[in-house]
């Protein structure tokens, strides 16, 4: 059964490792980008029988649409026997071959892949080993199994997707139509009598081939190791391929050159259905098996970039991934996440280990894939009081500019972090230094610490009083990571100690009142109002008693308050005319404007009851269409006349001097 990226999501949900968790989240914001497959459209089947051996096929519809929903199956027979010695030996040989011809309409562009889904594999063949048959390269390497296209040359490759499941992955070098699956008895083994079978569920072509940042691109894997030039047998040089790209960093395959040669190399490959531009990352976490005798034993393990069965770019040894890295953080319970960009087009990555004796000859795969490089962003954090405590995310950062008293911090746009959401990453300090001093690395006062999550927490004294740029690193759940600064000012306390702050309303008034514990040059307090927390308007001001060591209380009545939300804040401002602001008071207040008559019968004229004309920019009426049909800038003492208004409901707008705009609906009959 095909295994998409909603399933791998679901297959992650159950593992419930932490790791896993993470590459869920990621996973489940990337599955919003889905990418299109196209099924075979039909399916036939062409034995090619001799004298009594037939080949036959069940159901070969079944093979086209998608996963699920039965199989076809291809059942092939024959005898095969070689007699006598060489040169007078003798091979008497009657068989069956079938062909499943899997057509796709529209057809496949070149370069694109289609994906066969082997299910099944079954035998009573005499006289041969079940491994040689059903091992996954001896079915290629003989011929038993051929995949041809009407698209030009083809290859053909035995795969893995992440659940394991078992693919044919055949590629045609130009556009397609058709492919066409052959099992051919004869080239199973040299003496045989008997018959096979294999199930083919679906076949699918992966259509869209241009990337797109950030999404999530399905990948499958060789079947069993390759090697470079040596034929050895391989059965053990691979164990759970699949498990190196499913989704969990706690499972692993194990590529082991030892099972080889002491010349040969073998490799795991790792391939994607999209060509990927040279700028994405390959991101691998890998982990050795047994004692690390040498360090430049890591020279043997090479990581490189494939387009198609060619090699690109520079083959990247495991030691100069692993620079700074030492021998024994590179051990089997902390695996190492590398990540680097090859700088050529590419659709798959090949991980190889030399063939040695003596030191490490083996590895464990955790994860591979390819993603997008983090683009992470940082911004300020804003001023803060040494007498205030500090707990903000980062991503409340702001943008802020280049400053000429810090000419080596470039400006930053605000926080912003692409491929996931803040949640999706964990955060450390980068290089900084806790002093009150700028370093190349950064500074952040001591008493403030950086939570995993990305909260900044704590408070400041007198003595750390200053602008900070610090650096912050952000890792994702693949093990990526990039660093960006961050800046936040440490003022001194304001003179003003507020102890409380209320707003009530009061019959149709706001009474406002607090106090202060103590108060030091201190000059006055502004009382500020806003109706949508964006435009705030002075509306007075109180004198403080500028010198206080006692407890002292302040009032302010807002005599003509706002229809609707009315929220109320105090700017308390100092001799120099530093400040800082309180919390912010919400008072709202039943509209104090209503229309009467309504509806409005004959040819009555609409009144307008409002407390303050003098708050009161325009009035419209607005038909039903979204036509001003009415407008006035006057107290309108008179009302508004509907004689040349028609029959139907009308809005009524009350626009304010402070832009705020109040509706009343109304019906004329």
């Amino acid at each position: 059964m095909k295994i998409s990226i909603r399933q791998l999501i679901r297959k992650l949900a159950m593992k419930g490792s932490r790791s896993t968790l993470g590459l869920l989240m990621i996973f489940s914001l990337l599955a919003q980008g889905a990418f299109a497959q196209q099924y075979a459209s039909s399916a036939t089947f062409t034995p090619t029988n001799e004298l009594t051996a037939t080949a036959t096929a069940t159901t070969p519809e079944n093979a086209a649409g998608g996963p699920g929903g039965g199989v076809a199956r291809m059942r092939v027979q024959g005898l095969t026997v070689t007699t006598g010695l060489p040169p007078l030996e003798v091979t008497v040989a009657v068989s069956s071959k079938g062909t499943l011809n899997l057509v796709f309409n529209p057809g496949i562009a070149a370069g694109i892949t289609t994906y066969v889904r082997i299910t099944d594999l079954e035998t009573s063949i005499i006289g041969v080993d079940l491994d040689q048959l059903v091992g996954l390269l001896g079915l290629l390497n003989t011929n038993a199994l051929t995949a041809t296209s009407d698209g030009g040359a083809t290859t053909s490759k035995l795969v893995r997707d992440p659940s394991g499941a078992l693919f044919l992955a055949v590629k045609p070098t130009s556009a397609y139509t058709m492919v066409s699956v052959t099992y051919d008895f004869e080239k199973i083994a040299n003496v045989a009598v008997g018959n096979a079978t294999i199930d083919i569920d679906h076949a699918v072509a992966y259509t869209t081939t241009t990337f797109t940042p950030c999404e999530s691109v399905p990948s499958f894997t060789n079947a069993a190791a390759e090697t470079d030039g040596v034929t050895v047998t391989l059965a053990n040089a691979l164990i759970n391929p699949e498990d190196a790209i499913d989704g969990d960093m706690a499972t692993y395959s194990v590529l082991k050159s030892a099972e080889a040669s002491v010349l040969a190399d073998v490799s795991q490959v790792i391939r994607f259905t999209k060509t990927l531009p040279g700028t994405t990352q390959i991101v691998a976490t890998l982990s050795k098996i047994g004692l690390l005798a040498d360090a430049t034993v890591l020279t043997d393990i090479t990581i490189q970039a494939r387009l198609g069965n060619a090699r690109v770019g520079t083959a990247q040894t495991l030691q100069s991934l692993l620079l700074g890295v030492t021998l024994l953080d590179f051990n089997g319970s902390q695996p190492a996440t590398i990540a680097f960009a090859p700088n050529f087009a590419f659709d798959g990555v090949e991980i190889t280990v030399g063939g040695v004796l003596t030191a490490l000859n083996s590895l464990n795969i955790h994860e591979v894939s390819a993603r997008t490089p983090i683009t992470f962003t940082g911004g300020d954090l804003g001023t803060f009081r040494t007498n205030k405590i500090i707990d903000i995310d980062l991503d409340d950062a702001l943008s802020f500019s280049f400053d000429s008293n810090y000419p080596t911090i470039p400006a930053q746009p605000g926080f912003d972090i692409e491929c996931g959401v803040f949640g999706d990453y964990t955060y450390t300090l980068s290089g900084v230094t806790l002093v009150n001093a700028r370093t190349t690395a950064g500074s952040l006062p001591s008493t403030l610490s950086l939570s995993s999550t990305g909260r900044l927490v704590g408070g400041t004294s007198e003595s750390q009083v200053g602008v900070y740029f610090f650096d912050v690193q952000a890792t994702n759940a693949f093990g990526q990571t990039a660093v960006t600064t961050f800046k936040i000012a440490i003022e001194s306390a304001l003179p003003v100690t507020l102890v409380s702050f209320k707003a009530a309303a009061e019959g149709s008034t706001t009474s406002l009142s607090w106090s202060t514990a103590s108060e030091t040059n201190s000059d006055r307090f502004d009382i500020e109002r806003s109706q949508n927390g964006k435009k705030w308007d002075k509306i007075g001001s109180v004198k403080s008693n500028h010198e206080s060591v006692t407890q002292q209380f302040y009032s302010f009545q807002d005599a003509k308050p706002l229809d609707g939300q009315n929220l109320y804040r105090l700017k308390m401002v100092d001799l120099d005319e530093t400040f800082a602001y309180s919390h912010i008071e919400n008072v709202s207040f039943a509209s104090t404007a209503f229309l009467y008559p309504n509806p409005v019968r004959n040819a009555e004229n609409l009144n307008l009851n409002l407390t303050d004309w003098s708050n009161v920019k325009q009035v419209k009426v607005v038909n039903a269409l979204g036509k001003t049909v009415f407008e006035a800038s006057n107290a309108l003492s008179t009302g508004i006349s509907t004689r040349n208004l028609s029959s139907g409901s009308y809005v009524v707008q009350v626009i304010h001097n402070n832009g705020t705009i109040a509706t009343h609906r109304f019906v004329r009959q």
